[in-house]
């Protein structure tokens, strides 16, 4: 293969775009602000450094070559993703506004919802924010398809193909209602005694489904340490767990943060669960290539700052990951 002689930059490449849309030289010189002379030599150089002729020059202005037509479709789109990634980046670097749509599963999405819609407002006025909320993998499918712009999701699903960060590790506990738990003394604040994780075998539980990311995740756990869970019913929404759970019919295995306000009030307590302890991790997801706005990457970080505060304020069992 022919290499060129000496390479080429942006600007011949504009110079000779302009001239093959204007059919003309001196049409293309007055677009430019360039003499006639200097663009005809600029082109001379140009085919000179392509070692091939890309147009004929007629006293009815310029016909392009095979060669000069294929340079000028693939220049102009060369010219136009330096311009969009110039445009891309000036955003990047001015002030966050515009719309940003992210996507939380339930457990998140009470604990982070109203807060993040809150500083929002308060602190990225010009930001338009809208919260979707579905089990990790939807969300997961929301970002692939491009639905919204960030996705959090738990560990356990496939995202290799996907810009990952992790956000949040968290401590599973077996969850309870006060009277319906008399392995340990009753205690004021909301942990009780540890429990044996091979004891969940004679424990009735209430969990989602398997098309659950928490279920798999518990599944495994169970299935590296030869444990068959007693499944009394499987509920695919986080609220009627916890309901069940409250009213002592069941229990349940999830993190604090996604009962933090039943911990709070008494109606539920957290039973750590030992050998192994169990954890999972979410994580923030965006999908490769798709523009990410100053807006977004502005809401991202409240993400962080957020879990933060509420860690501390609410003693949560968590961590920023």
């Amino acid at each position: 293969m022919r290499k060129p002689k000496s390479s080429v930059d942006l600007r011949q490449i504009r110079y000779f775009v302009t001239v093959a849309e204007t059919g003309s030289i001196s049409a293309a010189a007055a677009r430019l602000a360039l003499s006639q002379p200097s663009l005809s030599e600029m082109l001379a150089r140009l085919e000179d450094a392509l070692m091939v002729q890309l147009l004929i020059r007629g006293n009815r202005g310029i016909q392009l070559t095979d060669a000069g037509r294929l340079f000028a479709n693939r220049g102009q789109a060369i010219i136009e993703s330096v311009d969009q990634a110039l445009t891309d980046v000036a955003q990047l670097g001015g002030e966050a506004k515009g719309s940003v749509v992210i996507g939380f599963p339930p457990s998140i999405a009470l604990l982070l919802s109203v807060p993040l819609a809150e500083t929002v407002r308060q602190e990225l006025p010009d930001v338009k924010l809208r919260i979707a909320e579905s089990m990790s993998g939807y969300v997961l499918n929301w970002v692939e398809e491009e639905h919204i712009d960030i996705g959090i999701v738990y560990q356990g699903l496939n995202c290799a193909h996907l810009d990952v960060k992790p956000l949040l590790k968290e401590e599973l506990f077996l969850v309870t209602a006060p009277d319906n738990w008399a392995a340990s003394p009753p205690s004021d604040g909301p942990l009780l005694a540890p429990v044996e994780f091979a004891s969940l075998a004679q424990i009735p539980l209430v969990l989602p489904s398997r098309l659950h990311g928490l279920r798999e995740l518990i599944e495994r756990y169970a299935k590296a340490q030869n444990v068959q869970l007693d499944v009394a019913l499987e509920i695919d929404a986080l609220r009627h767990i916890v309901s069940i759970v409250s009213r002592a019919s069941a229990h349940t295995i999830l993190s604090h943060a996604a009962v933090m306000e039943e911990v709070v009030r008494g109606e539920l307590k957290l039973v750590p669960i030992a050998n192994p302890k169990m954890q999972r991790t979410a994580y923030v997801v965006r999908k490769p290539g798709r523009e990410v706005s100053a807006a977004s990457l502005a809401v991202e970080k409240l993400l962080g700052t957020i879990l933060s505060e509420l860690i501390q304020r609410h003693d949560l069992v968590a961590s920023l990951a």
